[in-house]
């Protein structure tokens, strides 16, 4: 066990310090009590401990909760955890750094999941021996690979509760591709820009949609519906810095939208700072004023339960699913599930059309073109996504598997721990509502450390005013310098950046419209550098507890020491290329 006292008085003897201490992962690793994370606690159990109305359980408690699980389903838990790990491609592998090798720690599943060995060797020795078009039953290859196809969906349609009444489509590679399709299955899509504005001065009020978006939203989640025919209101942020429902409401209610098509779409969790929003909430306000409820799961997907409830109140009108962050997840399609109500091309052909989508093809009038009248079957042109289809169907199962008590329970404790020993930290700041409930989505800032003088002698707190008002007049370390920092001498995959939610950072790094648009002049002239941003990483349920304190210890050590790396780097604010080794 190694705990550094670092005091370096110049760089060389920095370095020198880093490479004769950090050959393996020990460096400042501080190790905490043995943690029996297991499944025996139920999600709603999770959130009364974990406080969904702002308290906060202490380790304490934590702990007790844990150990409280009857020893059986803790086994299975930890077996279940054991096999996941030991099937993780790319576990333990090392890579060069400025700094000598280091081990890969993954800390970026909000980004894209992870590949598993057991998904990957089913494709290889039950799939793709066989693998054949679909499209036909004649021969062996086709009639086998449209049974396991078949088989895929089924199991999609009884993981989500799809019903009757859905429809279920695969759509590009992540939620991108969804929103945009279910834009041109409901007619709202456009080709361009100046095509939008000749066109939606044709429509009639009854024919020109408003669509509603959250704060969270993730880009493809905003600007896609504003370069559609839809008129978008865009809802903010209460107090608490979560989703304004009072102004939701108010917005539906709003007479100028009387008489207008209405449609809600909305992120089911921040992808940068993983609060989760109260989807059933915000679904039964839509349908109260006869909305529509479409809801953005790409962030929280791999981990909560999905159960459509097409009809009812509560229920959703359209999921967009990334199956790629899912752990298994890379090389899988984009989801949309959607309620078959919002379907508008019933009688027209279908949003791309091609092999597969038709019944017969009259070689001389297009209008004598027989389509499919199944929506899943006219909106899947082409050859399908046949081996993407079967991997996202395995990556499911995984799911479904490991089961959502334990996903939940390991990620409380994760997200409770992290907050508290982050908050305790006078120079990380953490983004967004602290107190809500959360998955364990960390975006944060790092500052240089403060004088002791500074605070005059006044104890620190983690809500001090004090402490914002001496952060205000610093400036945070660039966050993909602290990306660099961590990946350099940890092995940390981390994210730097805005995380495509630019709407929501300026909010959570206070940048008013003055300083936005001075931002923009900046990235217009080249400098793109100047993009807003932080550091975030995850602490997805199957990481394992060294790993988990790592990490947090990787980001105490940077807090504490990453300024002093500043004069081995330098960065290119023109290319926004991340931070370099000065060599």
């Amino acid at each position: 066990m190694v705990k550094l006292k670092l005091s370096p008085t110049s760089s060389s003897n920095w370095l020198q310090l880093i490479s004769a201490h950090h050959s393996t992962k020990s460096l400042i690793v501080i190790r905490m009590p043995s943690l029996q994370l297991a499944a025996a606690a139920t999600v709603d159990e999770a959130v009364v401990a974990g406080g969904k109305g702002g308290a906060t359980a202490t380790p304490t408690t934590q702990l007790t909760l844990l150990r409280n699980t009857s020893e059986k389903r803790a086994a299975v838990a930890e077996e279940k955890m054991e096999w996941l790990r030991s099937q993780l491609i790319g576990k333990d592998v090392e890579f060069d750094t400025p700094f000598g090798r280091r081990v890969l720690t993954y800390a970026d599943q909000t980004a894209s999941g992870r590949s598993l060995r057991y998904v990957e060797d089913y494709l290889v020795n039950e799939v793709l021996p066989f693998y054949g078009n679909t499209h036909t039953e004649d021969s062996h290859v086709g009639s086998k690979t449209t049974r396991l196809l078949h088989m895929a969906v089924r199991y999609f349609n009884r993981c989500m509760g799809v019903g009757a009444g859905d429809a279920l489509l695969f759509c590009g590679a992540g939620t991108t591709a969804a929103i945009k399709r279910l834009q041109e299955a409901m007619g709202m899509a456009v080709p361009s820009w100046e095509m939008r504005g000749r066109l939606a001065a044709q429509l009639r009020p009854d024919e020109r949609w408003v669509v509603f978006v959250g704060p969270y939203e993730h880009h493809s989640n905003l600007l896609s519906w504003r370069r559609s025919l839809a008129d978008v209101v865009e809802i903010g942020l209460d107090e608490d810095g979560l989703v304004d429902v009072a102004a939701l409401r108010r917005a539906l209610a709003n007479p100028q939208y009387a008489d207008r098509p209405l449609l809600g779409s909305f992120s089911a969790c921040s992808n940068v700072t993983g609060i989760v929003v109260d989807t059933r909430e915000i679904a039964r306000v839509l349908h109260e004023h006869g909305a529509f409820a479409c809801f953005d799961f790409a962030a929280s997907g791999p981990y909560v339960k999905i159960d459509m409830k097409s009809g009812e109140m509560d229920g959703y009108d359209a999921v967009f699913l990334s199956t790629h962050k899912f752990i298994g997840g890379p090389g899988t399609p984009g989801i949309l599930l959607m309620n078959k109500s919002l379907y508008r091309l019933n009688s027209q052909p279908p949003s791309t059309c091609g092999g597969g989508t038709v019944n017969y093809v009259n070689g001389f009038n297009e209008e004598d073109t027989l389509y499919h009248d199944d929506i899943e079957e006219r909106e899947d042109a082409g050859t399908p996504a046949i081996v993407q289809k079967i991997r996202a169907s395995l990556v499911f199962w995984v799911k479904e598997y490991i089961g959502y008590d334990t996903m939940g329970l390991r990620e409380q404790v994760y997200t409770e721990m992290a907050m508290k020993r982050l908050l305790d930290n006078p120079n990380v700041k953490v983004l967004g509502n602290t107190s809500t409930n959360r998955l364990p989505i960390f975006s944060f800032l790092i500052y240089p450390p403060m004088e002791d003088s500074i605070f005059d002698g006044v104890a620190y707190e983690p809500s001090c005013d004090k402490l914002e008002i001496v952060r205000r007049k610093r400036l945070p370390l660039h966050g993909r310098f602290i990306t660099k920092l961590l990946n350099d001498l940890f092995g940390i995959q981390a994210r730097g950046g805005c995380d495509c939610a630019g709407p929501y950072g300026n909010i959570l790094l206070d940048i008013n419209d003055g300083l936005s648009l001075r931002i923009r002049s900046a990235i217009h002239e080249g400098y793109l550098g100047l993009k807003p941003g932080w550091t975030r990483l995850s602490f997805a349920y199957y990481l394992s507890e060294e790993e988990f304190e790592f990490i947090l210890d990787a980001i105490e050590f940077i807090a504490a020491y990453g300024h002093r790396f500043l004069p081995l780097y330098k960065f290119d604010w023109k290319s926004s290329m991340d931070s370099q080794f000065n060599q």
